[in-house]
C-alpha cells in the first residue's frame, strides 16, 4: 500500500464527512483513483459509519448507489451486496461469508473488502475470523 492510499485512508477512517454530499463524492472518487483497497475503504465507511454517528440510512444507501456506478472491480458487486446489508443491519451466515472471503482472497490486498465482509455476520465459533487471518497471511507472504 502507498503512503499517498494509506494517508487518504487515514483521512477517511471514521471521519466521513455525511453531512457534505459534495465532500463524500469527492472522497469517493480520490478513493477509487488511487486503487481498488482505497474504493473499499470509501464504502466501508459508508456502511459502517463512525460509533454514534446519526447518519440517514437512505443517505448512506443513495452514497452506496454512487460508488456502486462508479466503481468496477471483479469482486464490486459481492461487496457491494455485503455493504448493503451492512447498511440495512442485516447479517449474512458465517458460511456464506466465509465463502465469499474466499472468492476475495486472489485478489491480494484488498483488506478493506475483507473488513467489510468480516463485520457481516455473527462469527461465535471465530471461523470467518480464522479465514481472514488466513487470507491476510498469505497476502503478506506473496509480498
Amino acid at each position: 500500500m502507498s503512503d499517498l492510499e494509506q494517508s487518504y485512508l487515514d483521512e477517511i477512517d471514521c471521519r466521513f464527512p455525511f453531512e457534505d454530499w459534495d465532500r463524500c463524492v469527492v472522497l469517493i472518487d480520490r478513493g477509487i483513483a488511487f486503487s481498488p483497497n482505497a474504493a473499499f475503504g470509501a464504502l466501508h465507511e459508508i456502511c459502517r459509519p463512525r460509533a454514534h454517528a446519526d447518519v440517514a440510512t437512505d443517505l448512506r444507501i443513495r452514497l452506496f448507489g454512487y460508488w456502486h456506478s462508479r466503481f468496477k472491480h471483479p469482486v464490486a458487486d459481492l461487496i457491494g451486496e455485503a455493504a448493503f446489508h451492512l447498511i440495512r443491519r442485516r447479517t449474512l451466515t458465517a458460511e456464506g461469508v466465509n465463502s465469499k472471503m474466499m472468492i476475495v482472497a486472489p485478489y491480494r490486498g484488498q483488506y478493506a473488502a475483507l473488513a467489510i465482509l468480516y463485520f457481516c455476520c455473527e462469527d461465535p465459533d471465530e471461523r470467518v475470523e480464522r479465514t481472514e487471518e488466513e487470507i491476510r497471511k498469505s497476502w503478506t507472504e506473496a509480498a
